[in-house]
């Protein structure tokens, strides 16, 4: 297996588009495993991390735009970005987990129960693909194709990840559940994103994680939610919702039935704080 460390973007898509088995690499905390156990062995890996250009968090004329190369670490007390997805960073691993994992490396691990992924679909967050031939965006909502899946193709690299400012208005919560408290692997994780102007709720956001083979928003719930009264919520009625969006399996970490149980729950304490109480 070969390494190359690239400075630029154009110095990364160049390496990562002169091998058919190359991956571009950040941190490595979920790349290391699959290597470590033989689940794949790339011919070449493209450190990205030290590239200038996708690391760190910047405000823009249209909201924020979040280097690739981001450390989760830094995501998690940036006090500047939307609620729960500082919440969801928070959420990953354990300090030096955090330290070397990258935002970028979360969302393109594409794990379904991965921490940043149900608030960047609640956030409707954009993402930057950078290729040799140009650049795409592609919505957080239509970026990921399955578990370990996304839309990225050979050649491709995710360099950045925009949330527009109507998202930094609002109200916004995470919640997970883990078999732990510390570097616990989400069994469940929710988001919610409210807006709301004069007692009403204006618009709303919900996404929910590792209940679906994808990252999944609730549109129906969302449209529950919006043009309600915030106080005297029918509460029980949104949760019956989420239960009916959603198609969580059994596997290692939980049974059906716990995941059932444990979303309306987490979903209720991050609609409540998103709520304001």
């Amino acid at each position: 297996m070969e390494y190359r460390v690239a400075a630029t973007v154009e110095e990364a898509l160049a390496l990562l588009g002169s091998a058919g088995t190359s991956r571009p690499v950040a941190g490595g905390t979920d790349l290391a495993v699959v290597i470590a156990d033989r689940v794949m062995s790339p011919g070449l890996l493209v450190d990205v991390a030290g590239i200038a250009a996708m690391k760190g968090i910047r405000r823009t004329a249209e909201g924020l735009a979040i280097g690739a190369a981001t450390t989760v670490s830094e995501m998690a007390t940036r006090p500047d970005l939307p609620a729960c997805l500082s919440q969801g960073a928070r959420a990953i691993g354990s300090p030096q987990v955090r330290n070397l994992a990258t935002i970028g490396g979360n969302v393109c691990n594409a794990s379904p129960c991965g921490d940043t992924l149900a608030p960047l679909v609640a956030l409707e967050a954009a993402f930057v693909i950078a290729s040799r031939a140009g650049r795409r965006t592609v919505p957080a909502g239509e970026f990921f194709l399955g578990p370990k899946k996304t839309v990225l193709g050979a050649g491709e690299l995710l360099v950045e990840i925009l949330i527009a400012s109507r998202f930094l208005e609002g109200r916004s919560a995470f919640r997970m559940i883990g078999k732990r408290n510390g570097q616990a692997i989400s069994q469940v994780n929710a988001a919610v994103w409210l807006l709301v102007e004069k007692g009403m709720i204006r618009e709303a956001r919900a996404a929910v994680g590792s209940v679906a083979p994808i990252p999944l928003r609730l549109r129906q719930v969302e449209s529950l939610l919006a043009g309600r009264a915030a106080a005297g919520l029918d509460v029980d009625g949104v949760l019956a919702a989420v239960d009916a969006g959603i198609a969580p399996i059994s596997d290692v970490r939980a049974s059906v039935d716990y995941r059932r149980l444990v979303t309306g729950s987490l979903f209720r304490d991050a609609l409540l704080e998103a709520l304001g109480g």
